[in-house]
């Protein structure tokens, strides 16, 4: 009985212990984009999230009604040993029959009583039993993307942990592979949200048919996606990633009688002695936006110093603006004005403030826009642009937003991103856009640029933080002329 007991105990502590997790990983928030795909889904995860509380905090108020039960059965238990033990005292000694027949009746009211108990324990045992595997649910709906069905980001984050620590103890590689919805921003402009939402759940489902079951495909953000493979070197990760495009290339997603196709971009990268998990994401991303900077449809993998094409055909090129351009200017209307820009950034100043999710905004400037100005004219200057906004949109998130605030001067938004992460934006923009030739009428000319980058700070305004990454902006030296050559 006293061995009972203490199983109980434990199995309670453990059940106390497993709904603390529980509902820790449960009020957790996500760390996803801000894209609007992202956004519904966050809604969504909202929702479940809500489900899986009040679902948890059923289970709390049970096993504390539990325990309330359990302590009031022991105590009657001890009460009613307490019973027998008095009447066997009572009885007198001298009196052998009655001795006797007061033992045997005290055994036989001990045997049932303790049979009583026994039998609430072990109804109790079983409760806790449904109780821990309610739990056990709870938290792998914490680790579900709601959306697609794929692992999420929180489970992508311990996955790399693990992976990470196993590589530190036995030197095992594994891969890192993300891809990307390409246009996906477009396809939801122009279907609707929920035809996006129909083409992120047919990818996911193509990544758990083209992953093996030791990988680990995820939701990483909006409409990005991620596959942790596991004891799997580049040259298989190379199949891997082919394999994954290709499938979603000649993916038909059909929603409202209509056929919808898409592609993807793919980056893969290796583990080396000198990653870590921010370095091996790193490596990763860049070469995500190789393939975007490649036209797209395609991927690259990082070697560890060099980013190398993997799809078959597929070179790397420099910024589009290198390219002759239209005489007409096309892009610059796909970008936000600055009402429109600190309109979307007050929103998004409120919810990093709520979240805790960094939020940066580069300002990049166009030098001697006036000079180009006066010698073309506001064609010529509009062209120049043009060409900017094209590279812009081609090369960045689809979750980042651009904006068109001042005559020579366009804003970028980088959600769930750090100062250093926009450095790095900004060292990828510099090294694409700065010197690129660019034909105006009939001379060519090289392009500079200037940019500043501030991260939001607590208590900040939309405004305030767009003020600050102009008058950085303002301060840097200018490294290179416009000139014409």
């Amino acid at each position: 009985m006293l061995l009972l007991l203490v199983n109980f105990c434990f199995a309670v502590v453990a059940l106390a212990v497993g709904f603390a997790a529980g509902t820790y990983f449960s009020g957790r928030p996500t760390a996803d984009d801000d894209s609007d795909a992202a956004r519904r889904a966050r809604s969504e995860d909202d929702l479940e999230r809500q489900f899986a509380m009040e679902r948890a905090e059923l289970a709390s108020s049970r096993l504390r009604d539990l325990a309330y039960s359990m302590a009031s059965d022991v105590g009657a238990h001890s009460t009613r040993v307490d019973e027998i033990t008095a009447n066997l005292q009572s009885i007198d000694v001298n009196d052998i029959a009655a001795t006797g027949d007061g033992v045997l009746k005290a055994l036989e009211e001990i045997v049932v009583a303790n049979k009583l108990l026994h039998d609430r324990l072990a109804r109790a045992e079983q409760q806790i039993i449904e109780q821990a595997a309610e739990i056990r649910a709870h938290e792998t709906e914490a680790r579900t993307d709601s959306l697609t069905r794929l692992s999420n980001r929180r489970a992508f984050d311990i996955e790399m942990k693990r992976r990470f620590a196993e590589w530190g103890r036995t030197e095992t590689l594994f891969s890192l592979l993300i891809l990307d919805i390409d246009h996906f921003k477009q396809l939801n402009d122009t279907h609707g949200h929920q035809a996006g939402d129909e083409v992120l759940r047919q990818t996911g489902k193509v990544l758990i048919e083209a992953s093996r079951d030791m990988d680990m495909p995820c939701r990483y953000g909006g409409e990005e996606f991620a596959i942790v493979m596991p004891a799997t070197i580049a040259d298989d990760g190379k199949n891997l990633a082919e394999r994954v495009r290709k499938m979603i290339e000649t993916m038909d997603v059909r929603f409202e009688g209509k056929l919808l196709k898409v592609t993807a971009s793919v980056g893969l990268a290796e583990v080396n002695d000198i990653d870590d998990e921010a370095g091996l994401l790193k490596r990763a991303d860049a070469a995500l936006y190789a393939s975007k900077d490649a036209g797209r449809n395609c991927g690259h993998w990082h070697t560890g110093t060099d980013i190398v094409p993997i799809t078959p055909s597929r070179k790397h090129t420099a910024a589009s603006v290198a390219e002759p351009l239209p005489v007409e200017t096309v892009f610059l209307d796909r970008l936000l004005n600055r009402t429109k820009f600190v309109e979307e950034l007050r929103r998004r100043v409120a919810e990093s403030g709520r979240t805790g999710s960094p939020l940066c905004v580069i300002a990049l400037g166009l030098n001697s826009f006036r000079e180009v100005e006066k010698q073309h004219g506001s064609e010529g200057s509009q062209l120049l642009l043009d060409a900017v906004a094209e590279y812009l949109l081609d090369s960045l998130r689809e979750m980042d937003l651009i904006a068109i605030v001042a005559a020579d001067r366009f804003a970028i938004m980088l959600p769930n991103s750090t100062e250093d992460e926009a450095k790095e934006t900004i060292d990828r923009t510099l090294q694409a856009l700065d010197g690129c030739e660019l034909p105006i009428g009939d001379s060519a000319h090289r392009l500079a640029i200037r940019v500043g980058a501030v991260q939001n700070r607590t208590d900040e305004t939309a405004a305030s933080l767009l003020e600050r990454a102009e008058k950085q902006l303002q301060e840097q030296r200018i490294a290179a002329p416009f000139v014409r050559v």
